[in-house]
């Protein structure tokens, strides 16, 4: 079983990854290590900050590791960004029984309310350098737009 988890930043994809992991005691596969891995390898010649660049790039070796797990009847939770809303058109029925994909979204609302806490639970399990890019606004329009995709492709969202 494969189980995605994606979001926007800091929805608390990593921190779930880390409880499945504890609970089921399924490895984990972080995107954004990936990511990093390959910038800093000099495999690629994109930045962090190159994300519509990254998501094509990033998600033609994820769908593949997906299959590898599959195929290989092995369970893995892959958490981060960068997979695309219609990702299951990149796998046949026999692959997509063996995968779940959860989106996580926060309300408007939510975001409002809690975004004091949202950033101090932003180092939970990752260690970030700065959260001064992140605001109510990005939130709110990130959050928004994931919910939109979710409904638009059919995809699970929490």
């Amino acid at each position: 079983m494969v189980i995605i988890i994606t979001g926007a930043t800091h929805t608390g994809k990593t921190a779930l990854a880390q409880k499945l992991l504890e609970k089921y005691k399924y490895p984990y596969f972080s995107v954004d290590h990936l990511k990093m891995g390959l910038i800093r390898s000099k495999n690629t010649s994109l930045t962090p900050l190159d994300d519509e660049k990254l998501m094509p790039y990033l998600w033609g070796i994820v769908k593949e590791i997906i299959k590898t797990v599959i195929e290989n009847q092995q369970n893995l939770i892959i958490e981060g960004g960068y997979i695309p809303f219609n990702w299951a058109e990149d796998f046949s029925a026999e692959y997509l029984k063996n995968i779940d994909y959860y989106c996580l979204v926060m309300t408007p609302e939510y975001i409002k309310k809690h975004f004091a806490e949202i950033l101090k639970y932003a180092n939970v399990i990752e260690k970030r350098k700065n959260n001064l890019e992140c605001s109510v606004d990005q939130l709110i329009a990130e959050n928004n737009y994931n919910l939109a995709m979710c409904q638009k492709f059919g995809n699970k969202f929490i």
